[in-house]
């Protein structure tokens, strides 16, 4: 079996979870007095993508698998509180966000890129990634020969869109880059996938329905997962109808967990 590699870009943080209970109002406000009890730490974002991707290669036993990982330096932290009974959260506290310093594109980067199989740009729109930061990173690809993924915040372009090979939205995103520019979803149809949650997910006018419906605890971090099973599914296999369905067969599975879960 040949070798694959995958190159993962992106955003990376700190998922805090704490979890207690909430039994009584304050008697100095009308809020809920929160008392910890447990604390999970867990990295999220282009980090969660990347820990799924090689849980999944584990799990499938997929040989001669390299991965290269390419993250923010300085990575953001995200705290919930939570309900430890209900979880039912109550707030969540962002850190960091400001601190995330721009990507520097140098050559050892442009030789990963060059050389990976599988190319994964998961944008979460904090700084790393300029405009023009993804569209240099798209010009060392080779779309005969290699495999981009992207998952973005931004609205994308037609220099960003040209360069793909497929772009993971969630219903809102999709909306605010396409409704009121239909145009460039025709031309571009083929590499729009969109996810919707309980609904499952939604490529060149076919619904991908979940196989089963299932209770869902916490959805945090579940697009992650459907990204890292997209292209890791992809990989093997080269057919993006049977890819979305085990990206969704695989992300309906982590939101059964508490927070940010690896498949």
């Amino acid at each position: 079996m040949s070798k694959k590699s995958f190159l993962i870009i992106g955003e990376s943080c700190v998922d805090v979870f704490v979890y207690g209970n909430a039994d009584r109002l304050s008697p100095e406000a009308p809020v809920p007095v929160f008392i910890p009890i447990e604390t999970v730490k867990s990295v999220g974002m282009a980090a969660n993508v990347c820990e799924n991707l090689k849980s999944l290669i584990i799990k499938n036993q997929v040989p001669h698998t390299i991965i290269f990982e390419v993250y923010s330096d300085n990575a953001p932290i995200k705290t919930r509180f939570v309900d430890k009974k209900s979880n039912h959260l109550f707030l969540r506290v962002d850190e960091g966000d400001n601190d995330i310093e721009r990507i520097i594109i140098d050559k050892i980067l442009q030789k990963m890129i060059k050389s990976a199989d599988t190319i994964i740009i998961s944008d979460y729109n904090k700084g790393y990634l300029h405009e023009e930061d993804i569209v240099k990173i798209l010009s060392y690809t080779n779309l005969t020969k290699q495999t981009i993924f992207l998952d973005t915040k931004k609205i994308l372009s037609k220099k960003i869109l040209e360069k793909l090979s497929f772009v993971k939205l969630n219903f809102n995103e999709f909306q605010n880059n396409f409704a009121k520019d239909y145009d460039l979803l025709d031309i571009y149809d083929e590499k729009v996938i969109v996810t919707k949650g309980g609904e499952g997910a939604y490529y060149m006018g076919t619904e991908y329905p979940l196989e089963e419906q299932s209770q869902t605890i916490d959805v945090s971090g579940a697009g992650d997962t459907f990204l890292a099973a997209l292209s890791f599914y992809y990989s093997k296999d080269e057919t993006i109808e049977d890819s979305i369905n085990f990206a969704n067969k695989m992300a309906s599975e982590v939101v059964k967990k508490r927070g940010v879960s690896i498949i």
